[in-house]
């Protein structure tokens, strides 16, 4: 499993107490402050937007920003959803 266009697109097809929740473990996992965490899910509009405009070099971006280890975490997390 890979982050691609495909899983933000299976992350917009969540309900929105369910995209929250999830976003908040994809945090929790990622090493990410809850406080943080919370703060990015106030506005689930936004983060369906910022979801749905990603490009790949988007997420190409993040993936390097996170890092291997910290990628493996959000996919495990991910799956467990």
């Amino acid at each position: 499993m890979q982050i691609d266009k495909t899983m933000l697109d299976r992350l917009l097809s969540l309900d929105d107490l369910t995209l929250a929740r999830t976003i908040s473990a994809l945090a929790s996992a990622a090493g990410i402050d809850q406080n943080t965490a919370n703060a990015a899910v106030s506005d689930l509009r936004l983060v369906r937007a910022s979801l749905s405009n990603a490009s790949d070099a988007d997420i190409s971006k993040a993936v390097n920003m996170l890092g291997e280890d910290r990628v493996r975490a959000l996919l495990a997390a991910l799956g467990k959803q």
